[in-house]
């Protein structure tokens, strides 16, 4: 997984609370809705430069500690 699919992931996630943000919106966004939102979003971010590297594969996850 990239790390523009884990940015995407996590941005659909928070757009789940989406009609608490956004004036106007009578009802919230649909998982699809919020998906193409956060695929968008990660393009537009891509095309600006990517200095956040957004290709490249995102670290995986350390068990924590004990």
């Amino acid at each position: 997984m990239t790390k523009g699919e884990v940015l995407g992931c996590a941005v659909a996630f928070a757009l789940r609370r989406s009609r608490k943000i956004v004036r106007g919106l009578k009802e919230g966004l649909t998982e699809d809705e919020r998906y193409v939102v956060a695929d968008h979003t990660v393009a537009q971010l891509k095309e600006r430069g990517d200095p956040w590297r957004l290709n490249e594969e995102a670290p995986a996850a350390k068990p924590p500690s004990t």
